[in-house]
């Protein structure tokens, strides 16, 4: 039976897909599933996840996120991984919002404005 929800294509850069690949072997899980997980880490790191998802997943695994050495997986990447690279600013997430929130707002009233464009004229 087909699912309701569609499925989304992702085509990871090569550093990403030796990371992915290197996850999946430490865990044990397919890539889509690696996949799934990081992006639902993503998601919570930036406080975008409801707090009570993790509540309602009965499913929940333990993800062992760098069960391999942290040595450079490409020969593009001159730098070591460092968490505070990817610590988000909040305060910076907080503008991104809100000028999303804006800008879906202006979508909105462009929208209005040219379903109502005959009555100006």
């Amino acid at each position: 039976m087909p699912s309701p929800r569609k499925r989304i294509g992702f085509l990871p850069s090569k550093e990403v897909h030796e990371i992915i690949e290197k996850l999946c072997t430490a865990n044990e899980f397919s890539q889509s599933k690696v996949t799934g997980l990081l992006v639902e880490e993503a998601l919570k790191s930036r406080g975008v996840l409801n707090k009570s998802y993790d509540q309602n997943r009965s499913d929940e695994v333990d993800f062992k996120n760098f069960s391999f050495d942290h040595e450079i997986l490409s020969e593009n990447n001159k730098s070591s991984l460092n968490v505070d690279e990817y610590a988000v600013n909040k305060k910076i997430l907080s503008d991104d919002i809100k000028m999303m929130h804006e800008f879906i707002e202006f979508k909105y009233f462009k929208k209005v404005m040219k379903r109502n464009n005959n009555i100006i004229e």
